[in-house]
């Protein structure tokens, strides 16, 4: 069989400074270098691709996608020893080794047979001079074997007002992959613009789909009806409106989800911390009355933590988060439930059973949760964690234990307008209905935050003015419960710093009668007066909502059970997004 029956799955990827990621995160080696092109790899030095973006899996490839056929194929310069190793949790195996003159024309160095694999783990490769160097040229893995489906992926991007990230991302994709002609009306790219506002010239012949400003919710239920309708599309990806992701993982995507033993395969990316890019925030989720990330911080670039998130056990996946997620539409049974933003896609996946996998290799890279916290994303996740519950019939103590999770949190952090919002979404999720059907666009609530916040926004701090306090000392923990953090002694006339984050570490703002809320990195912040009559207030009325909370359980299961189909339907979204 020759090289053009060989399906490339999944190419080595060359570190690059794209993203700010370790180089072990492609590769680890010893005396190499190299460039957007090539790895050099001197006398006496290895590459060993046994990394986060140039393993194979063998949970996804063989376990998930049914392969038995894979082959290594790599071109370049030089006479090299090429070792192909399994690594698993507790050691690695050799399972082949060549010796070979590479050249420019692409050539398979290894065919394996993956049912002679006993354990599971990651395949990787290893490259060695045998002379004084080898250049690396390219390569990856591939298979003899045919797709089980023909794939069609249609991209979807839901874009509102930040051009300056959606342009770089569609001439990324147009440029890595629509203008590649192995995948001409295999991947389809579609931007919905929420803000209208992207020109005939800046979408450089993507598609571009005016919208109005229905949020994520709207935007990328738009997206998935123009595929449903318009093309002869098999899946979907939902996707960031940055793509902020090698785009090799949409090519890995496309061909796991064509390889895929069951049908209803769906593929969640995970996400990298922005600013700290080896760390993930999650590689797939699961949802109980509140979203828990698996393999959170879990560092990608060590290869323990790598092995660990891959083959270890983890909590089973029950969602896929937008900013990656890939889907076959045949299995759609819901849309969405109009949330604006946050628990949209966390109510698409509960109410549309997938098979969901989480695979290395495939990624985006964002903000942290905590740094972007607010009174208005507060607000958002007490409303999606308790109308998901509701969608989940999840016992009243569960979701009252999660609601009083988000509200202690920001009472203890002196957050009083958080706390205000948190209470406003309960009192809009018991109240009428209606109130969904009316809303789906946000457009009052978000004036009325933009109005109601006085003091949680952030503006431009002088932190050496302020003189704030940086040095603490732990307190017991029945000291700080039996003070309600310090607030029953004297308190200390000074300002206790805080790096912003979802709440105060309370050892820090024990007895402090001022807490400064301050992001480093744009030098902003806010400053919080605690107040005891406040705080006291509050607690009272946690424990009112709480009452009703129980009071009026069966009743409020019972109305939003009855109206999930109506606001999840096909017709109430083709209505909203007058299509």
């Amino acid at each position: 069989m020759t090289l053009q029956n060989l399906i490339c799955i999944q190419n080595i990827l060359i570190p690059n400074g794209a993203f700010g990621s370790n180089q072990s995160k492609y590769l680890r080696s010893h005396l190499t270098t190299y460039s957007s092109d090539e790895i050099v790899i001197f006398e006496g030095g290895v590459a060993s691709f046994d990394s986060y973006y140039n393993a194979l899996s063998l949970p996804v490839w063989k376990e998930q996608c049914g392969l038995n056929s894979i082959d290594f194929c790599v071109r370049g310069k030089g006479k090299a020893v090429v070792k192909l190793f399994i690594a698993s949790m507790s050691t690695d195996y050799e399972l082949a080794n060549q010796t070979v003159e590479l050249n420019e024309s692409l050539q398979s160095i290894f065919e394996y047979d993956l049912s002679k694999i006993e354990h599971t783990g990651l395949l990787y490769v290893t490259i060695s001079p045998m002379d004084d160097k080898v250049v690396f040229k390219g390569g990856g893995w591939y298979t003899r074997e045919q797709p089980k489906r023909d794939v069609v992926l249609g991209i979807s991007i839901t874009h509102f007002n930040r051009k300056n990230y959606v342009l770089p991302a569609i001439e990324r994709v147009k440029k890595n992959i629509l203008d590649n002609p192995k995948y001409t009306n295999k991947i389809l790219f579609t931007v919905v613009d929420n803000s209208k506002n992207i020109t005939k010239e800046e979408a450089n012949g993507v598609n571009v789909i005016p919208n109005e400003n229905t949020g994520g919710s709207g935007g990328f239920m738009r997206g998935l009806l123009h595929y449903e309708n318009d093309t002869n599309a098999t899946h979907v990806l939902f996707m960031d409106d940055d793509a902020s992701c090698e785009t090799e993982s949409i090519t890995r995507a496309y061909w796991i989800l064509s390889y895929a033993i069951n049908s209803d395969t769906a593929i969640c990316g995970s996400l990298f911390i922005e600013d700290r890019p080896d760390f993930l925030i999650e590689k797939g989720a699961s949802f109980d009355t509140y979203g828990r990330p698996n393999s959170h911080n879990y560092n990608m670039a060590a290869r323990d933590s790598l092995l660990a998130a891959e083959l270890a056990h983890q909590p089973k996946i029950t969602y896929g988060a937008w900013w990656f997620f890939a889907f076959p539409i045949e299995n759609i049974k819901n849309y969405t439930f109009p949330f604006f933003v946050r628990g949209d896609d966390i109510f698409f996946s509960l109410s549309n059973k997938f098979n969901y996998i989480a695979p290395i290799g495939i990624a985006c890279y964002g903000e942290s949760f905590s740094a972007k916290t607010s009174p208005l994303t507060i607000y958002l996740d007490t409303r999606n964690n308790i109308v998901n519950s509701f969608y989940l019939q999840r016992p009243v103590r569960k979701i009252v234990k999660t609601y009083k999770r988000l509200y202690l949190a920001a009472l203890y952090s002196h957050k009083y307008e958080t706390v205000a919002a948190v209470r406003l979404a309960f009192k809009q999720i018991y109240g009428d209905i209606d109130f969904w059907f009316k809303n789906y666009d946000l457009s009052d609530i978000r004036k009325f935050f933009s109005e109601f916040i006085k003091v949680e926004k952030f503006t431009n701090v002088d932190i050496d003015s302020l003189k704030t306090v940086y040095v603490y000392k732990p307190r017991k923990k029945i000291i700080k419960k039996i003070s309600f953090n310090g607030l029953l002694f004297p308190m200390r006339n000074k300002i206790a710093y805080q790096e912003f984050g979802f709440c105060a570490n309370y050892d820090h703002i024990f007895r402090f009668k001022n807490i400064l809320y301050y992001k480093p990195n744009s030098k902003t912040g806010f400053i919080v007066k605690v107040s005891r009559i406040k705080f006291f207030k509050l607690l009272f009325c946690l424990y009112i909502d709480v009452f009703k909370m129980k009071w009026n359980y069966k009743s409020n299961l019972a109305k939003y059970k009855n109206n999930f189909g109506k606001l999840t339907s096909r017709d109430f979204w083709v209505k909203i997004l007058k299509i």
